[in-house]
């Protein structure tokens, strides 16, 4: 089941993130204090993977059974990082432009899903943590 929810919230990620990313238009403009697009991508790999470890709260942990998704703390960092990559476009979430309050939020649900078997969890961290909710527009700012 966890395989399969993954995989579900995989797919939804890379159809709702087709088109073009040309990383190359970004300027990097972080401001002291602010943390960058990379930083936070590395930042909730951690959150979600050290909350999937956590097996006291009922949370898989890291085996290599059909019963878990991740072997490794390493694999699972590696995934959710790519996973956020995805979701958070350089050309739409570039350095600087990730809304602190929002990325919390996000960050929290995220670590529910990892967590969580349930299909609606994904969904919410899906949403929650769309480039839409968690990226600003630098116009904004």
């Amino acid at each position: 089941m966890h395989k399969c929810l993954w995989a579900s919230l995989a797919t939804a990620i890379m159809v709702g993130t087709v088109g073009c990313d040309d990383a190359s238009d970004t300027v990097n403009d972080v401001l002291p204090g602010e943390a960058s697009r990379e930083a936070r991508i590395e930042q909730i790999s951690e959150a979600a993977c050290e909350r999937y470890a956590d097996t006291e709260a009922g949370c898989p942990g890291y085996g290599t059974t059909d019963d878990h998704t991740y072997a490794t703390e390493e694999d699972c960092e590696r995934d959710f990082a790519d996973r956020a990559g995805e979701l958070w476009p350089a050309t739409e979430c570039g350095s600087g432009q990730i809304n602190d309050s929002r990325y919390d939020v996000c960050e929290e649900r995220a670590k529910a899903a990892a967590c969580s078997e349930g299909f609606f969890d994904a969904i919410a961290a899906l949403d929650e943590c769309s480039a839409e909710n968690v990226c600003s527009d630098p116009a904004d700012k």
